[in-house]
């Protein structure tokens, strides 16, 4: 089991025909070792809700809403 390991923030930048910067695009990309172990709570195309909170960027599952009766 898997309980801790090491990130890196990757920022891939898009530029245009004449080498200007068009797109940034942040990236945080996580370990096959951390997918892959069972206890990962989270499945590939499942949504998900990042938020900062203080100095941590939290990562939960996106609850489904209830339907009414």
């Amino acid at each position: 089991m898997v309980s801790k390991i090491v990130l890196k923030l990757t920022i891939v930048k898009k530029r245009d025909k004449q080498g200007r910067p068009i797109y940034r695009s942040p990236r945080i990309y996580l370990p096959t070792k951390l997918t892959d172990d069972s206890c990962f709570p989270f499945r590939e195309g499942q949504p998900l809700l990042a938020k900062v909170v203080g100095e941590k960027l939290v990562i939960e599952k996106v609850m489904k809403a209830k339907r009414k009766a």
